[in-house]
């Protein structure tokens, strides 16, 4: 009897030992994938706020900037003739009231509402709005943007706007406003998809909101502590997990402060939904897991039971056997249900365990899922097959894949196969020495992140680079001009007689229009030039490498002559001009803002000329346009 007794002692212990080891492996592979799948899933949830939120801000500064670069045009009118200036004219002429901008208005030195483009109005005492007192003492000359109100003379809620007056002797004579609907500003809210806990928010540096979507209640201010107030003091741009201190609703949130305006915006993308994907995956890890675990304390708990019936070992080894391979079976169903590749290699380098998965993502022979082989001989097979002839991987990754493919010091690394399928691939070494490898096809996950960073940098309705892009090229061309001496000219384009086209045939033609007029404009350029659409009807043109005056208005007269022939739009005919500013780096300005703001200033003085023209910057006076079918005149403003 004592001769059995003690292999049977070290059986079992050998047992509840491989039982133990199983367990934690079962376990510490599902809280690693567990873990790693919820950090992807939050990092990939901040990656896109934070790339709608610098979608969101781009919007909001190229509104606000718009909206005061108008108010400085019609100041400036407004200073040159103040006895003669008339605002409903001037505004419906220029066309410049949109959705966005419900009025625009003057008030006299003494607070009271003197001009509107709505129309005649009373003399509305408006001494008492922050609009108009924070221009009273100001130091500087700047745009003040006010808390939402409703208008005394609209009687809307809106978003005041405004500069002060100074007459050209420096005499204080009022402050010019532009009343904005919130409500327009977030218009971004309908153009992307956050969720149904997903919410946007545009707020001043003061902690009022001036505008917001998504919220489950109204918000007013937005100051509490840990907040984007006291953030964007320290870091302009952050993600940060919100506690639904606001609404009640847990969100992901990233943020920008708006550059030169008191503002700053957010979006915020629902927690419990960026991870109901992750919490569906966590309860069948879960459950497998709990499976095996059940399976292999069964298997303990048979082997306890029996250590102590000598005269049934031979039928104890023989049920341990049994329950081994319903073991081994139980753990196979478990790795063929998950969503990820996975294999195991011992510490001789033999890939023991694989799934039908990985086998699927790889592309292996299916009867490499019986049996055990080399991983080595693995990567030699892949190898052959070209897996790796396209990834630039970094040296360790490389050298590990050229290799035996055994290092497990490299957490993660992605590769792209052939077929463009894009994996991801992670390791975790395990205490014998071994490793377990996982591969997750993130193919979607990695489009989803290109769309997004497409929609950031091009124009959603004609695809041409968008202002932030554009400012990105302006910048590129001024530093070769700084080091190499390369002239370029930027051309600001504005469409004549646009706004009735939205009026009378709808928004679908116009859409339609500026469509065909992007693609007009591209085919006029070279493939070294940039064509942006900097919003409404408004494009801009960045021409390299521009020597001359001529050189430059023979583009300008193509693109009046390719603007100006008519369009079909859905059976109507349309005919619109142009109107062309130009300016030249470095001869008119030497960076971005200034050289847009000379651009405009051309454009302007084109269109104060009769339109259907191009005008450059400078000094020497511009000759009368001819009429819209002529040649296109040039001059000079």
């Amino acid at each position: 009897m004592r001769r059995f007794q003690l292999p049977l002692k070290t059986s079992l212990h050998g047992t509840t030992v491989l039982g133990v080891v199983m367990i934690a492996l079962t376990w510490g592979t599902i809280a690693f994938h567990l873990h790693a799948n919820k950090n992807a899933a939050i990092q990939s949830a901040f990656q896109e706020s934070a790339n709608l939120a610098r979608a969101f801000e781009e919007q909001i500064a190229r509104t606000v900037r718009g909206i005061d670069s108008t108010l400085l045009v019609l100041r400036a009118i407004y200073v040159k003739n103040t006895d003669k200036f008339d605002l409903p004219e001037w505004t419906w002429h220029a066309g410049i009231v949109t959705d966005v901008v419900i009025q625009y208005s003057i008030i006299d030195r003494d607070g009271r509402l003197s001009a509107s483009s709505l129309g005649p109005v009373a003399a509305i005492d408006l001494s008492d709005r922050d609009h108009f007192k924070a221009h009273l003492d100001a130091a500087i000359d700047e745009v003040f943007i006010s808390r939402p109100l409703t208008g005394r003379n609209s009687g809307k809620p809106s978003i005041q706007l405004s500069r002060r007056i100074l007459l050209e002797d420096g005499v204080f004579a009022g402050v010019i406003v532009a009343s904005v609907d919130p409500a327009q500003l977030t218009q971004f809210y309908q153009s992307i998809n956050v969720g149904r806990d997903g919410a946007i928010n545009l707020i001043g540096l003061d902690g009022f909101v001036r505008a917001s979507r998504g919220f489950k209640r109204e918000l007013v201010s937005y100051t509490g502590s840990g907040g984007v107030v006291s953030r964007v003091a320290t870091e302009p741009v952050g993600s940060f997990r919100g506690g639904g201190a606001v609404d009640g609703v847990a969100r992901l949130l990233s943020y920008r402060k708006i550059a030169g305006l008191p503002l700053a915006v957010t979006v915020g993308l629902g927690e419990d939904e960026v991870l109901e994907s992750y919490y569906a995956d966590a309860l069948k890890y879960i459950a497998a897991g709990t499976a095996i675990t059940i399976l292999v304390l069964v298997v303990m708990g048979a082997s306890v039971r029996h250590r102590h019936a000598l005269t049934k070992a031979y039928l104890a080894l023989r049920r341990n056997e049994i329950v081994a391979q319903a073991r081994k079976t139980e753990f196979r169903a478990a790795l063929e249900n998950i969503e990820q590749g996975i294999f195991m290699v011992d510490a001789e380098g033999m890939v023991n365990v694989i799934n039908r998965r990985a086998v699927e993502l790889l592309d292996l022979p299916k009867e490499w899922l019986g049996g055990s082989r080399p991983l080595k001989e693995m990567l030699a097979y892949l190898r052959e097959r070209g897996e790796f002839a396209n990834d630039n991987f970094d040296e360790r990754v490389r050298a590990m894949l050229m290799g035996d493919g055994l290092d497990s010091s490299i957490p993660t690394y992605e590769r792209t196969r052939p077929n463009g399928t894009v994996l991801e691939v992670r390791s975790m070494a395990t205490p014998d020495g071994g490793m377990v490898r996982t591969f997750t096809d993130v193919t979607e996950r990695k489009k989803a992140e290109a769309r997004i960073a497409e929609m950031a940098t091009h124009d959603e309705l004609t695809g041409l680079a968008n202002r932030s892009l554009f400012r990105e090229r302006v910048a590129q061309a001024l530093g070769r001009t700084q080091r190499y001496g390369e002239p370029f000219a930027l051309l600001m384009l504005d469409l004549d007689r646009f706004k009735p086209i939205n009026d009378t045939l709808g928004h679908p033609v116009g859409d339609a229009v500026l469509k065909e007029t992007a693609r007009r404009l591209e085919r006029c350029v070279r493939e070294t030039d940039t064509v942006a659409r900097l919003g409404g009807d408004e494009f801009a043109i960045l021409q390299a490498q521009a020597m001359t005056q001529d050189e430059v208005g023979h583009l300008a007269q193509r693109i009046l002559a390719a603007v100006t022939e008519p369009m079909d739009i859905n059976g109507n005919r349309i005919e619109i001009d142009t109107t062309i500013g130009v300016a030249f780096a470095p001869r008119d300005a030497a960076d971005h803002d200034q050289l847009v703001a000379k651009a405009d200033q051309a454009l302007y003085e084109g269109k104060k000329r009769g339109r259907h023209c191009y005008c450059f910057a400078g000094s020497a006076p511009s000759p009368q346009p001819l009429p819209s079918k002529a040649a296109p005149p040039v001059a000079v403003a």
